[in-house]
């Protein structure tokens, strides 16, 4: 059964840890499909991290980041970040956003759990002034970077815009199967126009 009901009783049955970050990185194409509804684009969030991390953590971080980049879209600010606070439960995310901008990777290395990701993330932002610098952060933070780094990329995204990638980045980039960065953006309008 492929249905997507099925997918999140499965998730949701499954034993131990389930709050690493995966949706997390995944769930920034939510923003785009809800601009103009801020209360579906948060349960949208939620219900796509519960098709493979049916966890309070992960589902709450979604959550959250998605609406910081619905935000970034819309207002070019990070602020949302710290409003979509309001939506979860601010006693347990608050004081981590506070630490990830006072504090060091080292405090949050676990970052293959949904809560150090999103830290280190916020980390990153908050600690650069540009979308490669913050992209750099996020990588020389160590642990899993290339998911930390796809996190950041979400928001810093949202917040810049493609024209703030190094043109010698997006000449790099490729994808599934064999896709050019041209591609791949024809691809993103294709897909936008439906």
């Amino acid at each position: 059964d492929r249905t997507g009901r099925a997918m999140q009783l499965r998730a949701h049955d499954l034993p131990g840890l389930k709050a690493g970050n995966g949706s997390l990185m995944r769930t920034a194409p939510v923003a785009l499909a809800y601009l103009d509804d801020a209360e579906k684009c948060g349960k949208a969030a939620k219900l796509v991290s519960s098709l493979t991390h049916y966890d309070m953590q992960a589902m709450q971080a979604c959550k959250l980041w998605t609406l910081a980049i619905r935000h970034a879209v819309l207002f070019g600010t990070y602020d949302g970040l710290r409003e979509a606070l309001s939506q979860v439960d601010t006693g347990f995310w608050e004081p981590l956003l506070d630490k990830a901008e006072s504090g060091a990777p080292s405090d949050f290395a676990k970052n293959g759990w949904v809560v150090h990701a999103l830290q280190t993330a916020w980390w990153a932002i908050t600690h650069a002034e540009t979308l490669p610098a913050a992209l750099e952060l996020a990588v020389r933070a160590g642990g899993d970077t290339d998911t930390t780094a796809a996190i950041a990329g979400g928001l810093l995204g949202a917040r810049w815009g493609a024209s703030a990638v190094p043109v010698e980045w997006r000449e790099l980039l490729h994808g599934y199967p064999g896709y050019a960065a041209a591609d791949l953006d024809t691809l993103t309008r294709e897909i936008v126009a439906r």
